[in-house]
This record gives structure tokens, sequence and C-alpha cells, in this order.
């Protein structure tokens, strides 16, 4: 069931990522007497192409990034993301698509924290290559999250922190037997965020497992890749929804991560899911108002749904009824969980990086990336091996 862009008018565009002025967040008042419930999240798409749906449909969006982050070479759920990891390659694409040069991405500003400041070590993002050992990958998500939690830094070192914890992940995932060497050289204040961000992975992993094993994607999404809005501005689209609805911000921010990457991907699934929180357009104009493109319009559509399924009294329910997938709703609450124990999980996750797998490799898509067809991924890699994982800044 995943959810690919149709050639509309509105896929083929980028959204509106917002006519609104960025606001500090408001005061969040406490959540409805109905008070949520613990919420397992299963927004990972299975062992099969990526499946994002939206509010209410069994079908799921392309998320790729998410997936294939965690579960690394595994193809599951999802269209694209959990097929073995691929290579991408815009030039000589068989489907004659046309790809546009990625671009530097701008990192977004960095707003208001909960968590008491640190001061990141002086160590420098280690290269991916060398992540091959236990004690490597804990050195790199040691350093990685105390940067991610100094608030001295300025944004574009805040994202590259944020980058660096991404493939520390990544590099773990594929070496998952390393879980347990990892988590006892990690600093004592690092390892409850470790432990959450790996229970998402394995949650999706689990679910892949149920699945049969598909062949992985020979082609690379017909997908716009954009800078994400800044960290500030979408939080404060979580808050105000929040503030509306009774949904956790950090739910609605999970939910965003794992079907768009925060708005950084741009297209429809295989389903016709549109927009950063993938909504079918049937499902939109049943529960929700204003524009299905637009983050801000699409964030409070998303706390709407889910009020709809339950949310927030009892969450799982709610995040099951928004995607049917046990792999999706334990990944997106755990990534809430995460960022519910320390707001400056949500900076790290806002550097995520687009990732894809197919039967050439994994191959990250960077802001820049556009193509209006799908694209042969050996082509792609052939011409751009540095977007091949592992890659580095």
């Amino acid at each position: 069931a995943s959810r690919t862009r149709e050639p509309s008018a509105a896929a083929a565009r980028p959204p509106t990522l917002s006519a609104r002025p960025a606001q500090a967040p408001p005061v969040c008042p406490a959540p409805p007497v109905c008070g949520r419930e613990e919420v397992e999240s299963r927004h990972f798409p299975s062992t099969k192409p990526i499946e994002t749906g939206r509010a209410g449909v069994t079908q799921k969006r392309q998320n790729l990034s998410v997936i294939d982050s965690l579960t690394r070479g595994r193809r599951g759920g999802w269209r694209y993301a959990l097929s073995a990891a691929a290579g991408l390659s815009f030039s000589a694409c068989q489907s004659g698509a046309a790809v546009t040069p990625p671009s530097t991405a701008v990192v977004a500003t960095q707003g208001p924290s909960t968590i008491a400041a640190t001061t990141a070590p002086n160590l420098s993002v280690p290269d991916v290559a060398s992540l091959d050992s236990a004690t490597a990958i804990a050195v790199a998500l040691n350093a990685a999250e105390s940067g991610i939690r100094d608030r001295n830094l300025a944004v574009d070192e805040t994202a590259r922190w944020g980058r660096a914890q991404q493939r520390a992940y990544r590099a773990l995932a594929n070496h998952a037997e390393l879980d347990d060497a990892v988590r006892v050289r990690l600093d004592s204040d690092v390892r409850a965020a470790f432990d959450l961000n790996v229970e998402a992975r394995r949650a999706v992993v689990e679910h892949a497992s149920t699945k049969p094993v598909s062949e992985p994607s020979v082609t690379l999404p017909a997908w716009t890749i954009v800078d994400p809005l800044p960290a500030s501005q979408l939080l404060g689209y979580y808050r105000e929804a929040e503030a509306a609805t009774g949904v956790p911000w950090q739910y609605l921010a999970a939910i965003n991560l794992v079907e768009t990457r925060l708005g950084r991907i741009v297209g429809s699934s295989a389903s016709g899911a549109v927009g950063p929180m993938q909504f079918l357009p049937a499902t939109w104009e049943s529960c929700c108002a204003g524009d299905v493109l637009d983050p801000h319009d699409a964030i409070l559509g998303a706390a709407t749904y889910l009020v709809s399924r339950g949310a927030p009294a009892d969450m799982i329910a709610a995040l099951r009824g928004y995607n049917p997938n046990e792999g999706y709703v334990g990944a997106v609450d755990a990534y809430a969980r995460n960022m519910m124990a320390d707001e400056r999980a949500f900076f790290g996750y806002h550097a995520w990086e687009v990732y894809v797998s197919t039967s050439a490799g994994s191959v990250r898509l960077p802001v820049g990336f556009s193509a209006s067809e799908p694209v042969d991924a050996v082509a792609y890699v052939a011409t751009h091996p540095q977007d091949l994982a592992p890659v580095n800044d």
C-alpha cells in the first residue's frame, strides 16, 4: 500500500512551505482531560514498498529515508526505503527523467530547549568509513548527542552533529549484533536516547520480518528534495496544533519525520498520498481544512485526524488509525518519546537526510534532487558516486 505520487500539478510542484512568518512557539496548555495514553509508533513501513499512509487510510506513503535509515539494506514495507540499499544515478536514467543537481541544504534555526545547556566535546565529526566497531560507533554517538544538545552552537553546526548522529545509527543498523556492545560504551546520559532510537529501528525490522521479502527497487522515486522549514518554525506549528487538539507535539513531529523527513520529500506516494504529513486527497477533504501541501495546515490536519482516531487519550490507537502498520507505530512512538524526554532530540532529527534503498545500494537523495519520473538507480550512482552510502559531509 505504498503511495506514489501522481503526475498531477500538485504533486509535480513543491508544496508551499509556508506563507506564515516564523513565530515564537506558544505556551501550550495542558492536554484535555481525556489525557493521552502511551503510544507505540509504527509509522514505519513493513518489509515492502514504503507505506506512509495517512489519516484513516490503509495505504502508506513512501517514507524511504526513515525506514532505510533504521533497517539499512532491508527493503521491507516501504516502496523504496526498505528495499536493499541502492545507488542513485540521475544521469543516463533509462526513464529519461530530468534530474536537477543537488544544492547545499539550509539548516533551520534553533528553537527553545527545556534541556540544560551542555558543551559539545572538541571532537570532529568522524568519517563514516571509521564506524566499523562498537567503540567507534559509541564515540561517534557520544559526540553527536553532546553536539545536538549544545545550545551555544550555530545552527549549521547543530545540523552537522545531527547528520553525524544519523550516520552512526545507520552504521549500527548494519551491525545490529553490536547494539549491546555499543550501549555499554556510551555515556550514561546518552543511553536513554540510544535505547529509543534503537527501539524505533527494531520496530521496523521486526514488522518487516513478518512480511515476504521483496526485491529492492531498481529505480529512485520521482521526488523533489527540499530544505525543511526552520526547526523553530516547525516547533511553532506542532505546538499550535497541540494547543488546539491536545495531541502532544512530539507525536506530530515524529509523524512528520517518518512521513517526509520533516518536509524534505516533495512528492506523492504510490497510493496518491500527498503533502508533508501524507494525506490521501479524499481523506483530507473529509477531515481537514486548508492546503494539504502547506506544512502549517497539514500539521494541524494531522492532529485533527488523530483526535478522530482516539488521540490524545489513546495515542497508540490513533497512530494505528493514521497508519495501520506496527513497524510505523513503533517507530513513531519511540521517536516521540525520545523528544518528550529531551526536546533537543528534535534538533538532531531535523538534520536527518533522505536515504533510499535500491538494488544499487542505499542512496542519499540530497537537497536539490528532483525527478519527474522514477530514475534508474545504477545510472544515478554512476554519475553521483558521492550519494552512495555511506556518505560524508
